[in-house]
């Protein structure tokens, strides 16, 4: 089961990526964008030379971020709206599969055999793949001052990836072998074979 699980994620991430990849190909950077990507490597240089303050860095790498991120703005939707459809959507309404999930023939249920809601696999995947990371990017660039956008995205990465690495410690060592992911969503990964819907459906 574990590799199936593993395989499943492989199938998802390469899909995913995949999609990350097209979108790049279709909406590709301007000379703008490339221009201010070179201004962060600047700002950067500087910081790491000592040439300008860690106060100095965040303000000026800020701004330049922000900017930089306005102008992608149209991507980082795309990426959200493609997340919520294969990573929420499309297993809510297809039995709690997504396609790696159907390739590997496991499917995601709710740990109390209740039915599988839509919150539930939004908990799920905003720890497993950023889905909540991405979400909150395109809130932040909305509402929030330009001042405030590159320390408060800041925070949420962090978050996102210590969530997320605490989740697959969870997975290894829990007897249970439920990742954080699992244990907040109340859901788990099983063979088709072995749900329990489908034993009582069969039974």
């Amino acid at each position: 089961m574990k590799i199936k699980r593993i395989k499943s994620f492989a199938i998802d991430f390469i899909i995913l990526l995949v999609f990350f990849l097209f979108v790049q190909f279709l909406i590709p950077k301007t000379d703008y964008v490339k221009t201010l990507e070179a201004e962060q490597n600047a700002i950067m240089e500087d910081y790491f030379a000592h040439r300008i303050d860690f106060t100095e860095y965040v303000s000026s790498y800020g701004n330049v971020f922000y900017e930089s991120s306005k102008e992608g703005q149209v991507t980082y939707l795309l990426y959200l709206i493609f997340m919520l459809s294969y990573f929420v959507v499309l297993p809510f309404l297809w039995k709690g599969r997504t396609l790696g999930c159907y390739f590997c023939n496991v499917q995601i249920e709710r740990f109390d055999q209740g039915k599988l809601h839509i919150w539930q696999l939004f908990v799920r995947y905003s720890i497993v793949f950023g889905l909540g990371y991405v979400l909150l990017n395109n809130l932040f660039l909305l509402l929030v001052p330009k001042s405030y956008y590159f320390v408060l995205i800041s925070v949420v990465a962090i978050f996102q990836f210590v969530v997320a690495i605490f989740s697959m410690i969870t997975v290894i060592f829990r007897k249970e072998k439920r990742g954080l992911h699992e244990l907040l969503s109340n859901t788990e990964i099983t063979k088709i074979i072995d749900s329990k819907k489908y034993q009582k459906k069969n039974a």
